[in-house]
């Protein structure tokens, strides 16, 4: 099942089916830079030999150290604070989380349907590649109910989607370099610790997070690239990055 999704609000906002596609997909491809490609394609590429290495349990050594480690100093408060993150990735944070980018007008006309694409592509792609890896998940000791396949971490990779893809927002709109740091370090800071409470809490393992958070990347690059070099999207002077 995939993740549930804002994908109700994106004709709308791109002014009708037959706009979105040319918007998200013929303009921006030919405009795309060959060398900025390379930030797709190298992820995809790191990805495939990971999950290379996964299908002929080469990574079997690696997932058991690092579980250790994560669990090395495991507390009762500790494991509360890496449930509070981990469902900070949970769908319905991340599906509110867009649709209040919709709602408001300083970004329903500037990075709500990039960053939106971004998250539903990430979505539609990691349920489509748990199915087919059926890599099963950790059978230790798990601290909160999950389902499904392990292999790429869902969480990681949606919200390495969604958070590089602000991170991406951040430097084009933003103007002060601290603000542009902070806001950077904070994205950053929540992809690491969403990945690695998934690992803590029993549910992944690690080769699925760094699985994620590498087709998050690729995904969210992607997307930004697309847009980008897409047609401007119409908006007053006033409304991007004067408001954000």
């Amino acid at each position: 099942m995939v993740h549930g999704l804002p994908l109700l609000c994106i004709d709308r906002v791109a002014g009708g089916k037959d706009n979105f596609c040319k918007f998200i997909f013929w303009e921006g491809m030919i405009r795309i830079n060959k060398r900025s490609i390379w930030f797709v394609i190298v992820p995809v590429l790191l990805f495939a030999m990971l999950a290379e290495r996964i299908s002929t349990n080469g990574l079997i050594r690696f997932d058991g150290w690092v579980y250790r480690e994560a669990v090395k100093h495991m507390t009762p408060f500790l494991t509360s604070v890496f449930k509070a993150i981990t469902h900070l990735g949970d769908p319905v944070f991340v599906t509110a989380f867009c649709s209040v980018l919709f709602l408001l007008p300083s970004s329903r006309k500037t990075i709500a349907l990039p960053v939106s694409c971004a998250v539903i592509l990430s979505a539609v792609l990691n349920t489509f590649l748990k199915q087919m890896f059926a890599r099963n998940r950790p059978d230790g000791l798990r601290l909160i109910y999950a389902t499904g396949y392990s292999f790429p971490s869902g969480h990681a990779m949606i919200n390495a989607a969604l958070y590089m893809m602000l991170i991406l927002m951040i430097f084009r709109y933003r103007h002060h370099l601290l603000s542009k740091i902070i806001l950077t370090f904070l994205c950053a800071a929540l992809v690491g610790l969403i990945g690695f409470s998934r690992i803590y809490l029993g549910v992944h393992y690690a080769g699925d997070v760094l699985g994620g958070w590498l087709l998050g990347l690729a995904v969210s690059s992607m997307i930004y690239l697309l847009w980008k070099n897409g047609p401007p999207p119409r908006h007053n002077s006033k409304t991007g990055s004067e408001r954000m």
